[in-house]
């Protein structure tokens, strides 16, 4: 999955801690569901580049996380402005199909950052250039799906299904 954000970068000021926004976007409480985030960046920040990856370590959570096929063992999801045109904030995920854990957090995290930089989204490479409120409202029943019915509707469809292709945006956009 992966997703475009239309800002100036002098205009935007985000610096939030990984853990605080990983609550937010993903849904959970630290204190109540006590869940491992591996992250490469320890904030998002829009004075360094936005760079951070993060993702859940979701067998914390629940052993029946194990049950899943190959490959759906991380959760990452990674926001970086682009090195071709710093007008633009990529937000993307490892996979072009998401469990449901991984589409909550992204959204949420899409959402957030357009937020904040008051602009525009676009998601995928060829969609057309939204505002927040259209977007919200597209992925709403996603976006506010309740962290423990996300973790095990991403169980049930991650034991039954391998990952797919992996999103062909990440050699384009981040190295």
């Amino acid at each position: 999955m992966i997703a475009f954000i239309k800002a100036n970068p002098d205009k935007i000021n985000i610096t939030v801690d990984y853990m605080v926004l990983a609550e937010n976007i993903w849904g959970f409480e630290y204190n109540e569901t006590p869940i491992f985030v591996n992250h490469a960046g320890v904030k998002l920040d829009s004075k360094d580049d936005f760079n951070l990856s993060f993702s859940l370590f979701l067998s914390d959570y629940t052993e029946k996380w194990r049950n899943n096929k190959s490959g759906w063992n991380a959760t990452s999801i990674m926001v970086h402005q682009d090195q071709n045109d710093p007008n633009l904030i990529v937000i993307m995920t490892a996979f072009e199909q998401e469990l449901l854990i991984n589409q909550k957090g992204f959204y949420n995290l899409v959402a957030y950052v357009a937020e904040h930089a008051n602009s525009e989204i676009m998601v995928g490479e060829n969609g057309n250039w939204i505002d927040l409120a259209t977007f919200s409202n597209k992925y709403h029943e996603i976006m506010t799906t309740p962290f423990a019915e996300a973790v095990d509707k991403s169980i049930e469809y991650g034991s039954q299904f391998a990952p797919g292709k992996e999103e062909p945006g990440m050699d384009r956009y981040f190295y």
